[in-house]
């Protein structure tokens, strides 16, 4: 009995070690194939970029300064610097700011959507060239509140800096793997 005992436990190690390894080389497989490849900063188009001017053609107040706030710190964690004379120019300008009721309970708002639309364009100093990034795309979120009014532009303002983030980001994916 001792003997097949040993065997046993001889065979589980190894079919584990075997699991391992296929786990390990099923993963390698995986993830060389899907597509994906990791981004550093030396596969940045350029490392330098000067926000331009946001224009707010919308009621909304300081939506410019929102979403100037959001493409400094989306450009920034995916490795740009921003400095105020280089090459690259971001200029935006914000057309459109709306919130609508998506549903309701007993003749009251309990969910709303918050959509912008935005125009990017991407300045080259050097050539004098002009790139449409994103034209008039809406970012839309939703959110649901009931409550009273402080609660409900609070959970406004919550989610008009998610859509400004989403904005920030598409820009910043664009930039880099359109340029």
């Amino acid at each position: 009995m001792e003997k097949i005992k040993g065997i046993k436990g001889y065979c589980s190690k190894a079919s584990n070690n075997s699991r391992l390894l296929l786990t390990a080389v099923l993963l390698v497989y995986a993830l060389s194939g899907c597509g994906y490849t990791l981004q550093t900063k030396a596969n940045l188009p350029f490392d330098t970029i000067t926000i331009g001017s946001i224009e707010n053609r919308t009621l909304e107040p300081k939506l410019q300064d929102r979403l100037n706030r959001a493409l400094a710190e989306t450009f920034m964690e995916y490795g740009f610097r921003i400095v105020p004379n280089a090459r690259y120019r971001l200029d935006c300008d914000i057309t459109n700011f709306s919130m609508k009721t998506l549903s309701e309970k007993e003749l009251t708002a309990t969910e709303y959507e918050v959509s912008i639309h935005a125009v990017f364009r991407l300045l080259d100093a050097e050539k004098d060239h002009v790139k449409q990034i994103i034209a008039d795309n809406p970012f839309v979120t939703s959110l649901s509140a009931v409550g009273t009014l402080q609660t409900i532009m609070s959970g406004k303002e919550l989610a008009s800096e998610k859509a400004l983030k989403d904005i920030a980001g598409e820009v910043a994916r664009r930039i880099i793997y359109e340029h």
